[in-house]
């Protein structure tokens, strides 16, 4: 898994969030209670891909079908998805976020488990 510089530290206010795409994969890096989070911004249940406005209250809501995650932990807490949001490597560094990118294996079974469940 490789580092990537995500952005300044600065530009994620509390209770905000930011998404980039890299090699295909949606990054959410989050503030929330002071703290940095990084996520796949992927919901497992619909496939629903997060964005920037999906964090209010110390929560990340599924804009697709509401489920909602704790900012925190990235567990969800409304029982849609069947299990957390996978939570990546973080790092600041000279004022800037680093995020750890995730494998493509990962990123793809949370497709695959999203595709199973849709045809349930």
């Amino acid at each position: 898994m490789e580092w990537v510089r995500f952005a300044k530290e600065a530009i994620i206010p509390e209770g905000s969030a930011r998404i980039k795409f890299f090699g295909g994969s949606p990054i959410m890096v989050l503030r929330s209670g002071g703290k940095l989070y990084a996520y796949i911004a992927l919901c497992n249940h619909k496939y629903y891909v997060l964005c920037e406005r999906s964090v209010k209250d110390d929560k990340i809501v599924c804009p697709g079908h509401g489920e909602i995650f704790i900012a925190s932990t990235g567990e969800p807490t409304q029982g849609k998805a069947r299990s957390g949001l996978v939570r990546l490597d973080l790092e600041v560094r000279d004022g800037y976020v680093y995020v750890k990118l995730p494998s493509r294996d990962i990123v793809e079974s949370i497709a695959s488990e999203s595709l199973v469940e849709g045809q349930a």
